[in-house]
């Protein structure tokens, strides 16, 4: 709904907005239609007799809303429909497209929750737009996700970078898909190598810390990685829900692996020596 966030997040130009209604839909959040651990699921639009959903219509250059198009998978997750929405005034209703389902889930799908970042992305652009104060509260409730104690009792388990074998940068780089049957996927989250194969595929063969950083600060990713590079971010200077993103990013590759294989000497190189709460015993700082 932020048109600075569809500038900046998705690279995109809108040329006009306005505060609409859509009836005959609700929001929804699928639960298991998400990334576990990190985003468990995302809004979407469910049929539903007597349902509101308040919105923003925009207006895009058809090069623009390809492009939109492409990111939000239409023609995979999504099938564009056309309906009727009911601007702020009232009375003015025009013609809006509407991502819709390709595969409706349903009626007594369960309902899950998203991630923090994912609702203030929600939040704010609700609240630039200026839409109705009910809808931003009712925005600022959604239940958000939380790890559990089993998930933060693996967190506090993993042992520290002196206990694995190293990686360098350029040996994790061969673990990029490129040649499987050699060199399987690995990723580094965090500085931990986990052999996993992620779905998103620029997290093959790299670490991922600096992109989920990105992330959740809604910066565009293409324009802004660093490609899993040095210099790292140091862990115990990122703002604490970038860090918390990042720990959230690592806490999956753990659920799908259960541990790490190795570490990333680079990243450890840059990091200090101990810092209570996220890492000890790092034999590898060259930090003084």
């Amino acid at each position: 709904m932020g048109q600075e966030f569809l500038r900046t997040k998705k690279g995109l130009k809108p040329l006009e907005f306005a505060q609409s209604v859509l009836r005959g839909f609700e929001l929804s959040f699928p639960e298991g239609k998400g990334i576990d651990w990190v985003e468990p699921s995302f809004a979407t639009m469910k049929r539903r007799a007597g349902g509101i959903v308040h919105g923003v219509t925009t207006l895009f250059s058809i090069e623009d809303a390809e492009k939109l198009n492409e990111q939000e998978g239409v023609g995979r997750a999504y099938n564009i429909e056309v309906c009727k929405v009911l601007l702020y005034d009232g009375k003015t209703e025009i013609d809006a497209e509407v991502y819709v389902a390709t595969k409706p889930l349903p009626e007594d799908h369960p309902e899950g929750c998203c991630s923090v970042r994912y609702r203030d992305i929600l939040v704010n652009g609700a609240k630039e737009v200026s839409l109705d104060s009910a809808w931003i509260e009712k925005l600022q409730q959604l239940p958000t996700y939380t790890p559990s104690e089993e998930t933060l009792a693996r967190r506090a388990a993993l042992p520290p970078p002196s206990a694995l074998p190293t990686m360098s940068i350029a040996e994790l780089a061969l673990h990029n898909g490129q040649t499987e049957e050699e060199y399987p996927v690995y990723s580094s989250s965090c500085g931990y190598i986990f052999q996993h194969k992620e779905f998103f595929k620029a997290f093959w063969g790299r670490d991922v810390t600096f992109r989920n950083v990105l992330q959740s600060r809604g910066v565009n990713l293409d324009s802004n990685d660093d490609g899993g590079k040095s210099p790292f971010p140091r862990l115990s200077q990122l703002e604490p829900s970038g860090l918390e993103y990042a720990l959230q990013y690592r806490d999956r590759f753990i659920g799908k692996t259960g541990g790490p294989i190795a570490v990333l000497k680079e990243f450890w190189e840059e990091q200090e020596e101990g810092v209570a709460g996220i890492f000890s015993c790092n034999t590898l700082s060259l930090l003084k």
